[in-house]
């Protein structure tokens, strides 16, 4: 493998990485926002910012981790 191609291979690596991260917290704010919004209809107290934030926290990332050892069908 070339310079070139192993230049190459390393922006494509970095691109990727960093829309994952913004593609993770755009996902990670939509799953707060439902987390409240649940939180808020199914019960009577409010909602602590910690409590919202791990469970907004965990269905992230078990999507995400979902996502990745999905198998593909050919």
């Amino acid at each position: 493998m070339g310079m070139k191609q192993k230049l190459d291979v390393l922006v494509v690596t970095l691109i990727a990485t960093v829309m994952m991260v913004v593609l993770g917290l755009i996902y990670f704010v939509l799953t707060l926002l439902v987390v409240k919004a649940a939180a808020n209809i199914l019960f009577t107290d409010e909602l602590s910012a910690n409590w919202g934030t791990l469970a907004a926290a965990l269905v992230t990332g078990a999507v995400i981790i979902a996502g990745a050892l999905e198998k593909k069908k050919d």
